[in-house]
């Protein structure tokens, strides 16, 4: 009993102490896509895949990398998705309706950054 009571202490410690990924930018994107909430919103994986061929709600971002470099004359892949986070109806992928992404995400500028990294890789 006593071991059982330990372990879930640690357990609390861990989770009370926040995001495992440290100064890692890539795994603090993977994990706020991977959130249930972000930023007091449905997370990133709520609406989104980075599956090929598994859309949902939003666009797949499967092959996000690639796409978001010529989807916006202008704008690189990291600045599309950088807009993309924080106006998301500044350009709506074909068959996808205006108002859908909601707005005002309570992302910090390495929350942000941290996401683009992360969908840069995918």
């Amino acid at each position: 009993m006593k071991r059982m009571s330990l372990a879930v202490a640690m357990m609390l410690l861990v989770a009370a102490c926040g995001s495992s990924s440290g100064d890692d930018p890539e795994l603090l994107g993977s994990e706020l896509f991977d959130s249930i909430v972000v930023g007091g919103k449905a997370g990133c994986g709520s609406c989104h895949s980075v599956e090929p061929g598994d859309g949902g709600i939003g666009p797949s971002l499967a092959g996000i990398s690639s796409v978001a470099a010529g989807r916006v004359p202008g704008l690189s892949a990291a600045d599309y998705l950088r807009q993309s986070i924080t106006d998301p109806d500044d350009y709506l992928v074909e068959g996808f309706n205006s108002g859908v992404m909601p707005k005002g995400w309570d992302l910090s500028e390495t929350q942000i950054n941290s996401l683009v990294e992360y969908l840069l890789d995918r």
